[in-house]
């Protein structure tokens, strides 16, 4: 399974034990979770395998790492919680697998519209359903962005939703 963006409360987004350990988690970190609860989880798609890591890379090559804080907090694997607060990207103990890495929704934001402005893309939902549409064309078949392109609209599109509802945006696979 690839990696999916999910935006939501802990406890739509996980199965029931591991999403309380990871909204406790929150709640002793960062206090209020149980705040962001009450919205049911969105999904927006599973990204191509190489999508993720294909973003980083581009978007380190054209700003530089230092200026990815957040982008770059969830690491390779891309599994992890922006918060919509700006917040110090951490990483989290947990009880079963890896840290839960959290960063700043608010910071990848800005990130992603630096990203927009260099690269020509739009930040709009409307303009980045067209960048997720084109690959879909029935007349040219598949018609392809690069992965980081369609994972970057994908990103964005769940980003803008999180920040309209004030909700967590999970990385998860």
């Amino acid at each position: 399974m690839g990696l999916s963006f999910t935006v939501g409360g802990a406890r739509g987004t996980f199965e029931d034990r591991f999403a309380v350990e990871v909204a406790g988690v929150l709640d002793n970190a960062f206090g209020a979770e149980g705040d962001w609860e009450g919205v049911a989880p969105r999904h927006f798609g599973e990204l191509v395998d190489t999508g993720w890591v294909e973003l980083q890379g581009r978007a380190s090559e054209e700003l530089g790492a230092d200026a990815l804080t957040n982008l770059l907090a969830l690491g390779a694997e891309g599994r992890g919680v922006y918060l919509p607060t700006h917040v110090r990207a951490v990483s989290l103990p947990l009880s079963a697998g890896g840290p839960l890495r959290c960063a700043s929704l608010p910071g990848l934001r800005a990130e992603l519209a630096e990203l927009a402005a260099r690269w020509e893309l739009p930040l709009d939902d409307e303009g980045l359903q067209q960048l997720l549409q084109v690959s879909q064309d029935p007349d040219d078949g598949w018609v392809a962005d690069a992965p980081e392109i369609l994972t970057f609209a994908r990103l964005a599109l769940a980003a803008n939703e999180a920040t309209r509802r004030d909700c967590p945006l999970w990385v998860v696979g």
